[in-house]
């Protein structure tokens, strides 16, 4: 009997081609749209690469400065704070601080516009880079200034001829630097630890190392967790420090740190007040909201659909039931027909996604940070397709009910002299 049902099935899509289009067409593009919605946002958050841990890392990108009279200041973090207290706070290898810069560097027929990072020693231990030659820096090399770089394999390709670079000296501008490692090439959207080239951040111009709270800095801070250094270790810990120089300053002024937080707390802060934050919660509810939204539009279109398709089987529709076919065997049959339709218009949606992304990763992420997209690492969110598979096939069934409706109340008598169901 389920064969029977099946085939009937089958049939119906193959006599209905416009229809089924339709269908499947409405299905598939909300669920691309999802899908391609989630992964921009997912990505952000877990980039991946040298930051594939990140969910054991909290960061703080965002300092203000507030005074009495009503101004602020917001920039990074000054480097005074960090290496009077949280280095002291921070246990071995699980603090890293970098900020970043460019260069443009002229050669012969080629302008190449290069991202440098500036960084402490630990951020090699808090971030898991893919070394291909080499070393990194070590702490020696940042407290003596020393002039060492690490560069990314695409660098390497683009300036020097031979692939084994490790000793060769790198000039940048006036400056002559020692490559002692080379890197796997790292995505754009790692806004942490993106970079083509890697120096001491003792090797930068204009860093002030005095302790001025009237002031912001231009650092990013990371503090990695451990079993025994906890979220909420970390977190009291840089609210004790930030109360202790709030109440050491004689000046009408306060500080105020935009964390520590979590990747998705800082993807959704971005560059906003510290203190007008309105938390992750909200975020994602907002984009839930959007997506069932984009999921239910289509759902209305399938309930004029299926009327209309009933519509037109109407003369069979009533045959059958005149021979014997049950009210419950014919709505089964067309809420089954909705159900086959969401399952291959979803796998099509989610391959429209994955080749869509594919095509236009350039202009799909070119929005987020630096450089370009070329290494962004595709990779689908399965569980929100099932999710998103799911809710799309409650709507589907919902809007096979008016259709299941109509059917039970149906006359046979009646269609087969002509009238409407």
């Amino acid at each position: 009997m389920k064969q029977i049902h099946f085939k009937q099935i089958t049939d119906q899509f193959r006599k209905n081609k416009f229809f089924s289009f339709l269908s499947l067409f409405g299905i598939s593009i909300p669920i691309m749209i999802v899908m391609i919605m989630v992964l921009q946002v997912d990505l952000a958050i877990h980039p991946g690469g040298p930051e594939k841990d990140n969910d054991e890392m909290l960061f703080i990108h965002r300092a203000k400065i507030q005074w009495d009279h009503g101004g602020h200041g917001v920039g990074g973090v000054h480097q005074g704070i960090i290496e009077r207290y949280f280095r002291e706070i921070a246990p071995q290898g699980c603090l890293a601080f970098s900020y970043g810069s460019s260069k443009t560097l002229f050669r012969e027929r080629e302008v190449l516009d290069i991202a440098m990072r500036y960084t402490n020693a630990g951020f090699w231990q808090v971030f898991d880079f893919n070394f291909l030659q080499g070393r990194s820096y070590s702490l020696s090399n940042v407290k003596n200034g020393d002039n060492v770089v690490v560069i990314s394999s695409d660098i390497r390709d683009k300036l020097f001829e031979q692939e084994e670079v490790v000793g060769k000296m790198l000039e940048l501008g006036e400056k002559s630097y020692r490559v002692i490692g080379v890197v796997e090439e790292v995505s754009s959207i790692c806004r942490n630890t993106y970079s083509q080239i890697w120096l001491p951040y003792t090797l930068g111009v204009n860093i002030s190392k005095g302790l001025e709270l009237n002031a912001t800095g231009r650092f990013m801070v990371t503090f990695k967790s451990t079993d025994k250094w906890g979220f909420e270790a970390i977190k009291q810990q840089v609210e004790e420090v930030r109360s202790k120089l709030n109440n050491m300053n004689d000046q009408d002024v306060e500080l105020i740190f935009g964390g520590p937080a979590t990747a998705d707390e800082i993807y959704f802060r971005a560059a906003r007040d510290p203190e007008k934050y309105e938390g992750t919660l909200t975020n994602y509810l907002g984009i839930a909201g959007k997506a069932l939204l984009i999921l239910f539009l289509p759902a209305l279109n399938l309930v004029s659909l299926n009327l209309t398709r009933i519509q037109e089987r109407s003369q069979e529709i009533a045959i059958r039931k005149a021979f014997g076919a049950t009210k419950k065997n014919m709505a089964w049959q067309v809420m089954v027909e909705n159900a086959l339709l969401t399952v291959v218009g979803g796998l099509i949606g989610l391959a429209l996604a994955y080749i869509g992304v594919i095509l236009f990763k350039e202009q799909i992420f070119s929005q987020y940070f630096v450089g370009d997209a070329t290494q962004v690492m595709i990779r689908m969110n399965y569980t929100i397709f099932i999710a998103a598979l799911l809710i799309s096939l409650f709507f589907s069934l919902l809007s096979g009910l008016i259709p299941s409706l109509r059917i039970s109340r149906l006359q046979p008598a009646h269609v087969l002299k002509g009238g409407e169901l």
